[in-house]
């Protein structure tokens, strides 16, 4: 742990305040710097109720035409440009696009809870009611914190949803049957990271209510830290960058009233509702980019909408039915109801929509720099995911899975590939070990998951070994 932290710097201001920060090379002993290991991050965003794709009767409208290298031109070419994916051309250099992952375990009673439980443990679940099933081992996101965090360090857990719900949180698991409770507060999280929460009243009013930077309560440190003589002209640019990068994050968090849209007020004060889930989702991404290039945690889930999102999306000034009705096609959480006009076409628009999102987080990770490439991006393995691969009939042998960024070069990025719908273990294994994640005999993590599944890892994917 000791090694860990010291790859970082952390100060402790007025009031409990603390500021992180990645490790100056140049405050660093050159040998130390030399064996240092390269920090690498995971940040799984799941969302709900399948996507339109070639799948239970629907037309393609999510995938490019053809498996195999990406480029931005290709993704924006022809009819690759009508299909939801291309919102995230402007990455196509830096993605992993998977389609027809399996979840392997049956789904008779609710697809969508029983699906939940498997996307990230790649494990049976306990079954029962529609409701109430369980997953029955570890998360990878706890596999990769056990691994990369100081210890007894959890990941971060976050769900944009209402806490009160027919099927709540169901995506981070410590252990069999151990549900990881899910954080609904955005600022909350905020505040803990930043030693903010156990301050006194008055300085966490200073921050919420008068927008003053967690900068300002280190200030001595930080001029003591820039002042040092030792410190490189890229040190000082990359100390700037990332004090600059902290406070965007803080006026994004405590909404800076002059800039912020009401939404963006109602997300901190209320951030369960319906209509402030589109930025309750970027102001966790906030907070996971500012957590990772502080190098606090190096894992995160973050749950968009509850088991069946029944969230009604306003998308391009129109509010939408209920999502989940949407992918049933109906207005009904069953069988029968009232069809929806342009279902599919609804479907396809929430799908660009929960991508348009994801790009957002990316270009938060872009816009920290890194110590080790150009930026926080190039550290990370940012996932996107869909626990179910189609609306009607919610079937979870073709799940969408979708990586950004190199994991610290160990990814090779720019390809669409199919997987055949082989099991999401093997999914799970290549990404912790990307990030960093090994067994005790030092090889790739290759058994993830139910031990009933063929294990293994995606070597195509993967530049180490």
């Amino acid at each position: 742990m000791k090694n860990r932290l010291s790859r970082r710097l952390l100060l402790k201001g007025v009031g409990g305040v603390t500021l992180s920060f990645p490790a100056l090379e140049s405050l660093l002993p050159k040998k130390a710097w030399g064996q240092a290991t390269r920090k690498r991050f995971a940040m799984f965003v799941r969302a709900g109720n399948g996507i339109v794709q070639n799948s239970g009767g629907d037309p393609e409208r999510f995938w490019p035409e053809l498996p195999g290298p990406l480029t931005t031109a290709s993704m924006t070419t022809g009819v690759n440009a009508t299909r939801a994916t291309s919102e995230l051309a402007e990455y196509a250099s830096r993605l992993i696009l998977i389609k027809n992952v399996r979840l392997q375990f049956p789904r008779p009673a609710c697809g969508h809870s029983e699906a939940l439980p498997q996307m990230l443990t790649a494990q049976n679940h306990t079954g029962g009611t529609s409701n109430s099933p369980l997953a029955r081992g570890m998360s990878i996101d706890w596999r990769i914190a056990q691994a990369n965090n100081p210890a007894g360090s959890a990941p971060l857990t976050f769900m944009a949803g209402p806490r009160q719900t027919y099927i709540a949180e169901g995506l981070s698991w410590s252990g069999p049957q151990m549900r990881t409770p899910a954080e609904r507060s955005p600022l909350n999280a905020f505040m803990r990271l930043t030693g903010l929460a156990s301050s006194p009243p008055e300085v966490q009013r200073l921050v919420v209510e008068r927008r003053k930077s967690v900068n300002d309560f280190v200030r001595e440190q930080l001029r003591e830290v820039s002042g040092k003589a030792q410190l490189s002209v890229d040190d000082k640019r990359r100390l700037a960058m990332h004090l600059d990068a902290v406070r965007d994050t803080e006026l994004r968090m405590t909404c800076d009233l002059d800039m912020a849209q009401a939404a963006q007020v109602r997300a901190i004060t209320s951030p369960e509702g319906n209509d402030v889930r589109p930025e309750v989702v970027r102001r966790f991404m906030d907070v996971t980019a500012w957590a990772f290039s502080c190098g606090l945690n190096s894992a995160a889930t973050l749950q968009v909408g509850e088991g069946n999102d029944q969230t009604q999306y306003t998308i391009n000034g129109t509010r939408y039915p209920r999502f989940h009705w949407i992918s049933h096609r109906i207005n009904s959480d069953g069988s029968a109801g009232e069809p929806i006009p342009n279902a599919v076409e609804l479907h396809h628009q929430v799908d660009r929509f929960q991508l348009q999102l994801f790009k957002y987080f990316l270009d938060r990770l872009a816009s920290y720099p890194s110590a080790y490439g150009a930026n926080l991006l190039d550290d990370c393995a940012a996932v996107w995911m869909n626990d179910l691969g189609s609306g009607p009939p919610h079937s979870a042998d073709n799940t969408p899975w979708i990586v950004a960024g190199g994991a610290g070069g160990s990814l090779r990025t720019g390809l669409f590939i199919d997987h055949q719908k082989k099991t999401n273990n093997q999914v799970l294994n290549t990404l912790a070990s990307a990030v960093g994640v090994r067994k005790t005999d030092g090889s790739l993590l290759n058994d993830f998951g139910d031990p009933s599944l063929t294990g293994g890892v995606l070597t195509s994917l993967l530049t180490v070994s």
